[in-house]
Formats: C-alpha cells, sequence, structure tokens
C-alpha cells in the first residue's frame, strides 16, 4: 500500500510542480530509466545507453531527461556492473534533452550501415515535442551544441511522441526514423486516438518528414523487416479491437527520388490486423521480430496487457487495471498476391503489466528465445518457441518477496556473445539496470548476473546491479 501510494503521489508532482524552478539532472545516475541500447565500441565491447526520463519533474522540465553511455562490463575490469556504491564507468559526459523521454534508438554500422553524420542515437520527448539526435563517438553520448543539428520538430497536432524506431535498407536505399504518438486529436476526418507516424530521413533530418495516419490506436512499439522491407507496429488501447500495423514501404523514400527519378514517393501500403479475438481485452506493447531462418515461418511476438472489456464497453475508455498479460506469438503469412497477413498461433500467459517484447540471437534449426519482462510483479518470462512454452522465470528473492530485476523492470536490450546472450532489463521503478545472461543451448538455465553467495548461504547471491538504487 505504501509504494502504490508514493506512485500515486508521483503522478500528480508533474502538475503541482509546474511552476517551481527544478535543478539540472544528475549525471551520475539513472533516474526512471525508460530506454536501453546498445552500440560497438573498439575492442569489439558494446557500450549500454541509457534514457532516464524524469517521470517526476523533479528536475529541469526544458532538459531534465539524460541520455548516458557506461561500460555495462563487471566491476572487475572496469565496468559498472556490481559497483557496490552504483558508480557508473561513464563513456563521455552524456546529454540532457527534454523531459518524460522514451526509447532511444541508434543509428551505427550494424543498425544502418552508411549513414551520414556517423553513428548517432535518437529519443523523442513527450514534454518538449522534439526529436532529439547526439552523436556518439566510440560509444561515447556528448551534447550537441548545434540545436539544428540535433534538436528536429515534430508534427505540431500530434501530442506525446515516444516510441522511435529505425528502418534502414542493406542497400542504402532508405535509411528512415520512425516517431510514433501517443495521442492525437480530430485531425481532419481522422478521430482522437488514431494512430500516426511521422517518416524523417536520417540522411537529412532537416528536410520536412513524412507523416502518415493509420487507424484507430497510438502506435507503442515498431519493428522493422529488412527482408521484405516492411515495418511492423502495434496500436496501444482503441477500444475492443488490438491492432496490429504492417507497412510495405516504397521502393523510396519520401523525400528521394525513386528508381524511375520520380520525386513523388507514394506512402507506404498499410494492412490492419486486429488480434483482439485471439484475446480478449487485449491492449498491445511490444513487438519483436523472429530472426530469419530457411526453412522456418517468419514470426512476430507481441506482448500485451489484458483489461477488463465489460468495464471497458460500459465506460469508453481503457480500465485503470489490468487482469493480466500475455504473450501473442504471430505466424506473418504473404497472400496470394503478396499482402502480408498474421495468424495467431499461440497466447502464452505472462504476469501483469506486460512490457516490451526483445528475441534472443538466432539458434540455427532451432525455434527462437524470447524474453519479455512484467512490470507488475517484477518478472522476467524466457518463452522457448521450439518447445513453445515458458522454460525461464525470473521472479522474487524468496527471503526477501522483492522482484529479483527490479521493480517494474520494462525496457530490454539484447547484447549477442557468442554460445550465450545477456539481456539488460531497464527496472524503471528502482532505477537500475539489471543483466539476464541466457546460455543458448539451455535457455531453463537463464540467470541474473549474481554476486558470489553469503558464507553459509544455500541459496545464490544477490542479483548485480547497474547504477545507483533509488533511495
Amino acid at each position: 500500500m505504501r509504494r502504490r501510494a508514493a506512485w500515486l503521489l508521483l503522478l500528480v508532482l508533474p502538475a503541482c510542480n509546474e511552476h517551481l524552478a527544478h535543478p539540472a539532472p544528475p549525471m551520475d545516475r539513472f533516474f526512471f530509466p525508460s530506454g536501453l541500447a546498445l552500440t560497438p565500441v573498439a575492442g569489439g565491447n558494446q557500450a549500454l545507453l541509457v534514457v532516464s526520463a524524469n517521470f517526476d519533474l523533479r528536475y529541469d522540465k526544458q532538459e531534465g531527461a539524460t541520455l548516458l553511455s557506461v561500460d555495462p562490463s563487471d566491476t572487475a575490469v572496469g565496468g559498472s556492473l556490481g559497483r557496490a556504491d552504483g558508480v557508473l564507468a561513464k563513456l563521455g559526459p552524456g546529454a540532457q534533452l527534454g523531459s518524460y523521454a522514451g526509447t532511444v534508438g541508434v543509428a551505427d554500422e550494424v543498425t544502418c550501415p552508411g549513414a551520414l553524420g556517423g553513428p548517432q542515437a535518437f529519443v523523442a520527448s513527450r514534454y518538449t515535442h522534439r526529436l532529439y539526435r547526439f552523436p556518439l563517438q566510440d560509444g561515447a553520448v556528448a551534447p550537441c551544441s548545434l540545436a539544428k543539428l540535433c534538436q528536429f520538430d515534430l508534427e505540431p497536432d500530434l501530442y506525446d511522441p515516444a516510441p522511435v524506431g529505425l528502418a534502414c535498407r542493406a542497400d542504402g536505399a532508405r535509411r528512415s526514423l520512425w516517431v510514433s504518438y501517443l495521442r492525437s486529436p480530430w485531425i481532419g476526418g481522422f478521430q482522437p486516438g488514431t494512430g500516426w507516424l511521422s517518416e524523417f530521413n536520417i540522411d537529412n533530418l532537416n528536410a520536412e518528414p513524412r507523416t502518415i495516419a493509420l487507424a484507430p490506436g497510438p502506435v507503442g512499439d515498431m519493428a522493422y523487416d529488412g527482408q521484405f522491407d516492411r515495418l511492423y507496429a502495434v496500436g496501444r488501447f482503441a477500444g475492443l479491437s488490438a491492432p496490429l500495423y504492417i507497412l510495405d514501404l516504397p521502393a523510396c523514400s519520401h523525400d528521394h527520388e525513386d528508381p524511375t527519378g520520380k520525386k513523388d514517393c507514394p506512402t507506404a501500403r498499410v494492412q490492419t490486423v486486429d488480434l483482439y479475438s485471439a484475446l480478449r481485452g487485449a491492449e498491445l506493447v511490444g513487438i519483436a521480430l523472429s530472426n530469419p531462418q530457411p526453412g522456418r515461418p517468419r514470426m512476430a511476438y507481441v506482448s500485451a496487457r489484458v483489461f477488463d472489456e465489460t468495464y471497458a464497453a460500459s465506460t469508453a475508455s481503457r480500465p485503470p487495471f489490468d487482469i493480466g498479460g500475455a504473450l501473442l506469438v504471430l505466424e506473418l503469412e504473404e497472400g496470394v498476391s503478396g499482402e502480408p497477413s498474421a495468424r495467431v498461433r499461440q497466447v502464452v500467459p505472462i504476469g501483469l503489466g506486460a512490457g516490451l517484447v526483445r528475441v534472443l540471437p538466432k539458434r540455427a534449426g532451432l525455434g527462437d528465445l524470447v524474453v519479455v519482462p512484467s512490470a507488475g510483479d517484477g518478472s522476467l518470462y524466457l518463452f522457448d518457441d521450439e518447445t513453445h512454452e515458458v522454460v525461464r522465470i525470473i521472479s522474487v528473492d524468496q527471503g526477501t518477496g522483492a522482484p529479483e530485476a527490479g521493480h517494474a523492470p520494462y525496457g530490454l536490450v539484447v547484447e549477442d556473445r557468442g554460445a550465450e546472450a545477456l539481456v539488460y532489463v531497464a527496472a524503471f521503478a528502482d532505477w537500475t539496470v539489471s543483466v539476464l545472461r541466457v546460455p543458448l543451448a539451455s535457455p531453463d538455465e537463464a540467470d541474473l548476473l549474481r554476486y558470489p553467495p553469503e558464507p553459509g548461504s544455500t541459496g545464490p547471491g544477490k542479483p548485480m546491479r547497474i547504477g545507483r538504487a533509488r533511495q
């Protein structure tokens, strides 16, 4: 009850503090981490990028969120993981941006080869209604002093830009950044709550973005399929529907000539698949695509929160509470005329408050491993699409009752370590990042990276963290 009361207080603080002066945010710790990404650094290592959202507006509203880059390796080799004092091994000074920042997208030689301007990170702010670009130098984040190179206007008639997604073709013909909006008013013939997407050209961010309307249901997460040049997006609450959007992108980028020399590039063809009949009361949250493998169908994995549809129908609004959570396993198909579709193959129950979903590295000849957190109970679920079941759940410490991955885990990013994968998990309420180690050949042995057990203890050691836990 005390924790719940604290969260209710946080929700009203922004309104109460609207006219108060606030200090600059700290650049030495995380606070309400909302987005994670990885980018390569010299020596074959990775830098971990972490967005802190400034959720309670404790710090300056215009520049109260931060993007920090840290070394995620063990403290024994000079990294951030497992430092008793929570001190971060930072790469570069970090940068400030507008509050209520969301996910972070990284364009580098892995995700978007050849992009002009080199490696760069993108984050949108719901408070300032702007898109931010930060150059990366060997994984380090530094402030961008020239506003026209690092801050970009978004569609003025749409509200709450949050998720960002990359769509980069291997041949360089498309290097797009997509931004979605969580709220919208009536715009022409499009009703409030319509899903909208703005497409930026990464090579020319000052060019006017193209903004397109989808259908009722604001986009909460996106995934790009480079094999078919196709963007998948999931819509949030839209009444008694759960829309999955499938965008077949044209051969040209919106401000480039197409292969025939025409400058008027057509818009994407949009298909909408309603998943509500497969899971009544579903609100879609996250999406990830399977690893392409010869002879195996392409899959999509969608996390969903489940609400009471009777309450929703009677009030015409999203219920303030959930009654469940699920992972939807979809088989992606091509119609006879090439149109895409999706079929629900399995609905896997998980805990309350489903977060984002991520797919682990490919296991040749085997189905994917998929990880999804449940913020409501602090659990991590590892699903094996070869056996079609959850093979590991990381839940609470049996001694303390506290979630081992931290309170309100939500954001995820996966590092490929060859025979194993590391999954970095941001605990929004605890201000830390935990690391789940998954042996790809034996996923049922997955566990958080931990300290050695206490002398005389029969249980596992305490989980190691990156960052300083919230006091």
